[in-house]
Order: C-alpha cells, then structure tokens, then sequence
C-alpha cells in the first residue's frame, strides 16, 4: 500500500517536474512588453529618478491602473536602471510562481495536473498575458492564494481576515478585480459564528486598499486611477459598449476558444455540484464577466478574460470530476485538439510570430496584441547591445531625449514615446489615458470608434497653456479655461493648500461639470445649417453639399414629430443620421450606400424612431460612415 501511494506521488512529481519545464519554456519564448505597460514604467522611473509617481513630471496624474504592480517594479528597476529585460522578468518570476501553486496546492492528483497543463498551457489570453509587462502575472498570483484558502471552508475570524487581505491587495493590483472576491467574502463573513466581529476584520483587512485611497486623494486629488475617467467617462451609448463587450467574448469564441470553454465549464458545476463554495466563485466570475460585457470589453483580445479563465480552471480542477485517469486523459485530448485548431497557439508560434499584421485586428477593433508588439518587443528578438523596444514609437521617444530641451507633445501611443521620451518632454495623450483635462471631457463621437482608444479634441490653446511655465492660461474656450483652472490647482497647487482641498472636494462630486460644453467636444467642427438654407444651397446650385467627416447639423425651426424624412445622399457612400433635440441625441438611423446604381445620388425615405417621433426632434446630423472622409448631400425633406 505504501508503495504505491509512493510511486503515484514519484510520479506525480516527475510529471509536476516536466509541466514547470515545459511553462518555463513557453513564457521565455512568448515573452514581450505592450506600449500600455511603458505607461507605468515611465511612472516608475519618475519614481526612481526623484520627480515622484507622476506621468508628466509636472503635473500629478495617475496614469497607471495598478498600483501595487507599479509598486513591485520600482525596486527592481532602482537597482538594474534597465525596464526590458526587468520587466520581463517580474512576469516571469511572478507566472511561474502561480505554476507553481496551481500543480502543487490545487492539482491533487497526476490526471489533474496534466488537464492544468492542457488548459494554462495551450489558452492564448492566460499564456499572451502572463508576460505583457500589465497587471495580469500578479492579479493571477494573488488569485490562486486566495482560492486555495477560500476552497479549504472551515471560516474562522482568522482566515476571513487573511481573505480579506488578499482580496485588498488583489483590488490595489487593479480594483476591478474586486468583483471577483465579493461574493466569496460574503460567504466567508457569514459563515462566521461572530457577524460583527466578521465585519470588523473583514474592513480590516481592506487596510492597504484604504491607505491607497486616502493617498490617492491626497497626491493626485481623486480616489480613482485617471484611466477610469477616461474610459469610463467617454459619453457613448451604453448599449453600444455592451454590443462591443459582446464582441469581445466572440474574439476569443473564434481565436481562443479554450478560454471561454473554461469559463463556460465552470459555470455549469453548480449544477451538478451544489456547494456554497462553488456557488460564490462562479459567482464572482459572472459578476467579473458581465463588467467586462457593460465596459464593451477592451481591444487587447483575452486580457480582460485571463483572471476569470484562471479561476474556472482551478473549479474544473477540484470539482470537474476529472480526477481519474480515464476521465482525465480523454479530457485532456479534448482540450488540446481543441486548443491546437485554433490560430496562432502561443507554443505554435516562433520568432517570425507577427511579421504579418494584416490579421492583427478585427473589424471591430480587437486585436492581438502579441502579435502586434513581437517583432520590436519580444524576448524572442533582444540582442545585447540592440535597443529594445525598437518600433517607430520608441525610437521617437529617444529622439525627444536626445535633443535635452522640454518638449510638448500630443499623442495617441504615449508609452513607449514617454518612457524613453524622458521627464523633459511633456505629452497630452489625446486617448486621455495620462491627461487629466482630456480624462474629464467627453470622447469625439464618430460613426466608428475603437475601444480603448476614445480619442479627445484638442482644445484651442490648450497644447500652449502646458507648454508655458508661468502658469498662463491659453485655452480659449473661457468655460473650459475656468474648468482648467481648478484643475491645475489639484494637479499641480500645492497639496495642503486650502483652496486646492476645497478644489478636491468640488471637482469630485462634480460641481465644475457644468463647464464643460459636452456637445461642443462630443460633435467638434460641426457644420451647421438650415433646412432652409440647405434646400436653397440645391435649388439654386449643382454643386454638392458637403458632408465633412465631423458631420453637418441640419437644423428646424421648431419641434418636429413626423413619422418618416426623406434625404438625398450620395449613392456610394454610407451614413449614419442622428436625431437631436437641442443638444440631447435621441436616437440614430444607419443608411447603407446603393452600389448597384448609375446614379449620383439616392433619395431614402427614413422612418423616424420612436423615441425620436414621440419626444420631437429639431435637427439631425449626418455624418460619413465610417467616418474617415469627406462625402456629399443634396435636399433634405420632412413629411
């Protein structure tokens, strides 16, 4: 008997042995750094070169949306002064860590640890994402402590402060993560004997969480990281988000279909495993997911999904069933057949991975990262001696440091041009991503857009106002100027200033909102026009009417509730026409271009939407779909 429980835990461990070799391979062969992570590590080497946690060094922003991974690195680069190759190996130490603790305290038997090796090993989103130089290696660390605890039950006051603990640092990693843990540590708090003695470490183990946040408001003015407000802030249609989230689960369905199984897998184990346990990690997953699904997803395909697939695997693992060999191992071939018809499996692909970009995206706006960035910032390329990252980005970015003069700057893709740009070259990040005026205004809404990537107008004089350095105000729009204002003062006043606090209190419960003319930076360079002088423009000339790709107003007299408008619009273009009353958008019509006709122009009759017809509109817009060019109208006519 003791023989062969000796030979199954042998075997058990040259297999164990064999997987870690195996992870240890396949993330130093798919290792890279994305342009979003040198967003934080240009706040860390801020950090280390003595100009604090800033962005542009100065102003306070936070531009980095996990603090705690921002954290880890900074001793780390104090010590080498190189961000590469130290990058890269926090990843990896931290995935290999959480290898680790999956084959050693999740997997209990031989069978499990070949269906963890055949799920974490062969799933494009966990494998992309344990390397990246983002949050994710740390997320998934923290993730596996906290189960492994959670799943063992027995629910001491203790323990629930232990949970708590590490479902604080898990937030601080990257807060929205605390949809995961909420409804275990529910559980676990009422499954104390003592409710409010549960309640108390349950706060206290929120601590560091707390700490943050008091900092936060401290130093940058705002408890939330300034990408929140970006990106959370952008004015667009909801349902057009949760439309995008969908098709953020349908990139990985056709790419990476491994992952979503897991996830679909594990939301099916209540069913036939009903124990509490169970039943709040599943439901930490669908509370994570459906978030996902509200914010649109993101346009790093899988990213957001890795954190969820990591804790399915680790329900698939314990309660799955699949702990005997005839079980496991058709379970196993299931899984890699699965994952190896799917394209660009990470062990698949090679050092030539991404020399063709013409599938890198898809029509909507999610790609894949890796294969974007692993030709100019991947292990697989470094050599000693050659620079790295090497894209057009970077080598722009140390241009700006050689020339040893301050620099102002807009850009889209600011991480790599600020890392290496260094602290005398100040960038506005027109995605708003690390600008605080931009992060509070409304995104530029256009027929298509990408998630992530809300772009923001520049306001007139805004580029020259950070670019002086007697604090002189150039923006011209006088509201925004005053909204600027306060702002400045939070960011860059100093920090125990009375007026700056009264500032800070203000801004965040919005009271200088009112400033910012919403319409005016969602519909920028707007044509405007009559009916009147539309229709007089076509009677009385042959030329065409100008559509610019910001779009033409075409405004009515007064309030109009017919049920259908007829335009004219050039037959071989698309257009979208909304529908308005005074500056609030009501609803909106897509009208596809006739391609099958000699014709220079098409009349459509359009029926006006409900929600339209019964409030009354009093002007639409019309705007060049997608959006990228100029097109043309003629008459617009109303029933």
């Amino acid at each position: 008997m003791e023989s062969n429980i000796l030979k199954k835990q042998w075997r058990k461990f040259i297999v164990i042995s064999g997987v870690i070799v195996f992870f240890a391979i396949l993330f130093l062969r798919t290792a890279w750094l994305c342009d979003d992570a040198y967003i934080t590590f240009r706040v860390v080497d801020n950090f280390v070169n003595g100009y604090g946690l800033r962005w542009n060094v100065n102003e306070r922003v936070q531009p980095y949306t996990h603090p705690l991974w921002m954290f880890l690195h900074i001793p780390f680069y104090a010590i080498t002064k190189e961000m590469f190759l130290t990058g890269i190996f926090v990843s990896f130490t931290i995935s290999m860590l959480v290898i680790f603790l999956v084959l050693f305290f999740i997997a209990e038997n031989t069978s499990q640890v070949l269906i963890a090796w055949s799920l974490l090993g062969f799933s494009r989103a966990f494998v992309d994402f344990s390397s990246s130089g983002l949050e994710n290696p740390l997320s998934h660390f923290l993730l596996v402590l906290f189960f492994i605890l959670f799943l063992k039950g027995n629910f001491s006051l203790k323990k629930l402060l232990l949970l708590s603990l590490i479902a604080s640092l898990a937030t601080l990693n990257r807060q929205d993560c605390i949809l995961i843990y909420i409804p275990p540590l529910i559980y676990g708090w009422w499954r104390t004997e003592n409710k409010w003695g549960g309640l108390w470490f349950l706060c206290l183990g929120f601590f560091p969480l707390m700490i943050w946040e008091i900092f936060s408001i401290i130093y940058y003015g705002f408890p939330f990281p300034n990408t929140a407000y970006a990106k959370l802030g952008t004015g667009l249609w909801k349902s057009d988000l949760i439309v995008q989230g969908g098709w953020y689960f349908l990139w990985s369905w056709k790419r990476d279909f491994i992952t979503i199984l897991v996830l679909i897998l594990a939301m099916f184990i209540p069913f036939y495993r009903w124990v509490p346990e169970i039943v709040a990690s599943v439901g930490g997953i669908f509370l994570y997911c459906l978030y996902v699904l509200w914010i649109g997803g993101d346009f790093m395909g899988g990213r957001f999904l890795t954190v969820p697939f990591l804790l399915g695997v680790i329900l698939v693992l314990r309660y799955s069933q699949l702990d005997k060999v005839k079980w496991g191992i058709p379970a196993v071939l299931i899984f890699l057949i699965t994952s190896l018809v799917q394209p660009n499996v990470p062990i698949l692909t090679d050092a030539t991975f991404g020399k063709d970009l013409s599938n890198f995206k898809d029509a909507h706006g999610i790609g894949d990262e890796r294969m974007f960035y692993f030709q100019v910032a991947s292990l697989s390329h470094w050599e000693r001696g050659k620079e790295m990252p090497s894209n057009a980005f970077a080598k722009q970015g140390r241009e700006y440091r050689k020339q040893n003069r301050k620099i102002v700057k807009a850009h889209g893709s600011v991480g790599y041009r600020g890392f290496f740009g260094g602290p005398k070259v100040h960038i506005v990040d027109y995605n708003a991503l690390a600008d605080p005026l931009l992060a509070r205004m409304p995104a530029v809404i256009r027929p298509t857009w990408r998630i992530g990537h809300f772009w923001r107008y520049l306001p007139e004089g805004y580029l020259e106002t950070v670019a002086n350095d007697n604090n002189e105000n150039k923006i011209r729009d006088e509201n925004l100027a005053q909204f600027y204002e306060h702002l400045r003062l939070i960011t860059r006043g100093p920090v125990w200033s009375f007026d700056r606090w009264v500032d800070i209190f203000k801004m965040n419960l919005g009271f200088y909102n009112y400033l910012i003319d919403e319409d005016k930076y969602k519909f920028p360079n707007l044509q405007r026009i009559t009916i009147e002088e539309l229709n007089k423009l076509a009677d009385n000339s042959s030329a065409n009417i100008k559509v610019p790709k910001y779009g033409i107003e075409i405004k009515f007299g007064e309030l109009k509730k017919t049920d259908n408008i007829k335009i004219e619009l050039d037959s071989f273009d698309s257009f979208q026409i909304l529908f308005f009353k005074d500056a609030n958008w009501l609803a909106r019509v897509r009208i596809d271009s006739k391609r099958n006709t000699l014709e220079p122009y098409t009349t459509h009759t359009i029926s006006v939407p409900l929600y339209a017809k019964y409030t009354g509109f009093n002007a639409v817009r019309v705007f060049p779909y997608p959006g990228d060019a100029d097109s043309s109208m003629r008459r617009l006519y109303l029933d």
